[in-house]
């Protein structure tokens, strides 16, 4: 489902699909599967979806925040061209 992200859809969008699917999934889950799906990424990818404000959570980065961060470093790890 990751691989949407290349696809063009946005990572927010791609997690809160995940979570839909299996609500117990945390952030760190999330993060967790992103790095092993792309391991070029900076782990300051990861990080950034820690501190996602998932549905739910009060506090964070928003969807718009987090998929701008997000899309850079998979610009920065030659996974996406702009």
């Amino acid at each position: 489902m990751l691989k949407n992200i290349l696809d063009g859809e946005a990572p927010s969008s791609v997690f809160k699909q995940m979570i839909v699917d299996n609500p117990a999934l945390t952030n760190i889950d999330l993060s967790n599967s992103l790095a092993n799906e792309f391991d070029n990424l900076n782990s300051q990818a990861a990080q950034l979806v820690w501190h996602w404000q998932r549905p739910g959570k009060q506090q964070g980065l928003s969807d718009e925040n987090l998929d701008a961060l997000l899309l850079n470093f998979f610009q920065e790890a030659g996974y996406l061209v702009r």
